[in-house]
């Protein structure tokens, strides 16, 4: 269905990790072009293994298949539901819907794009493996394919291999069964307890690139015709610590004015040393407090829970008389208002 996986020479292949550097009247080629891809592509498979590791990210459970005459789960067959998952090589593998895998096939390589459920090719038949009766492991690995072929001059009437290629990598996975687990998957996993023991401890050397980077899914036990008598998505399974799950609510909130008490009462042209107490919520020390270009603020004090604000404010000798608005504005932009706080009046 699609062509063979390959890979052309670049200096990654060899420990080499290079980019392209682009200069005035440089003839750029294929090798140019394909080793920038290359660069950015190895440098994120080594980040995902290096700092996230390998393993089932979320999803990915292995089910039953119903049959459709409704007499049981289909013999054979298994429901790959969707997933996110990174191979040992750090590839990332995405199963974007449900996939259904018949359990007698060599392997089954999917590709992004292809349509929900059971592959099957229109042009070949089926060819089954025998199964005998027992347990078979359900692995996952990454798989990229040549795709979308385009004619390249000189153009013929045909597309053999030198009036075609082909424009494009795709990405996609293979299903494939295990006749064990494999020992990338086996003992138990290091404990929450012994990562924060190695924070303290000493510098930790890096982990291996295994040999074998596919990751299993599920172990799965058959009788001889074919029924599933039991399937374990857990015994066999490397899982990653995914942070998507989790978010925070930073601190703060609306900041509101309910009322402000100002002293003294009458505040003419000039005073010094007035008093204002904002009784609100969310009113800080650092808060940002206008009252005009007018009205200097010399001193401000939050309380303990944010439930007041005391304010000394100082008003100009040459300030216009009349009501001045509060404004209050915390350091994350929110703020609050408060119509005529004070009232400035002229001198006798």
């Amino acid at each position: 269905m699609y062509p063979a996986t390959t890979s052309e020479t670049n200096p990654s292949s060899l420990g080499i990790l290079e980019r392209p550097r682009y200069f005035a009247r440089q003839l750029i080629t294929p090798a140019e072009l394909n080793l920038e891809a290359s660069y950015f592509a190895e440098r994120l498979r080594r980040h995902n293994r290096m700092l996230h590791g390998w393993g089932v990210v979320c999803g990915a459970q292995v089910c039953r298949v119903p049959s459709e005459q409704g007499n049981g789960p289909e013999p054979w067959k298994v429901r790959i539901r969707s997933g996110f998952l990174i191979d040992g090589h750090g590839n990332e593998v995405s199963i974007s819907s449900d996939r259904i895998f018949d359990l007698r096939s060599s392997g089954v390589v999917v590709m992004s794009g292809d349509p929900e459920g059971e592959l099957s090719d229109p042009w070949c038949s089926d060819v089954w493996t025998d199964r005998p009766p027992g347990r078979i492991w359900l692995a996952v690995c990454h798989k990229e394919s040549l795709a979308r072929p385009v004619r390249v001059q000189p153009a013929g009437c045909g597309c053999d291999d030198t009036s075609c290629e082909y424009s494009r990598w795709q990405d996609g996975y293979e299903l494939r069964t295990l006749e064990s687990c494999p020992p990338s998957h086996q003992g138990p996993p290091p404990s929450f307890q012994s990562f924060r023991d190695s924070l303290s401890g000493p510098l930790p050397d890096c982990p291996p690139c295994p040999e074998d980077p596919c990751v299993v899914l599920a172990a799965i036990d058959l009788d001889a015709d074919g029924t599933i008598t039991g399937i374990d998505n857990c015994s066999c399974r490397r899982m990653v610590v995914s942070l998507a799950p989790f978010w925070w609510r930073c601190a703060g909130g609306t900041v509101a004015i309910a009322t402000v008490t100002v002293t003294p009462k009458k505040i003419p042209v000039g005073l010094k040393n007035v008093k204002l107490v904002a009784k609100g919520t969310n009113l800080r020390d650092d808060a940002a407090v206008d009252l005009g270009a007018d009205v200097s603020v010399t001193s401000k004090k939050a309380g303990a829970s944010g439930g007041n604000l005391a304010l000394t404010v100082d008003v100009a000798a040459d300030a216009t008389p009349g009501a001045r608005m509060l404004t209050i504005t915390n350091p994350d932009c929110s703020f609050a208002s408060y119509p005529k706080a004070l009232t400035i009046e002229a001198k006798a």
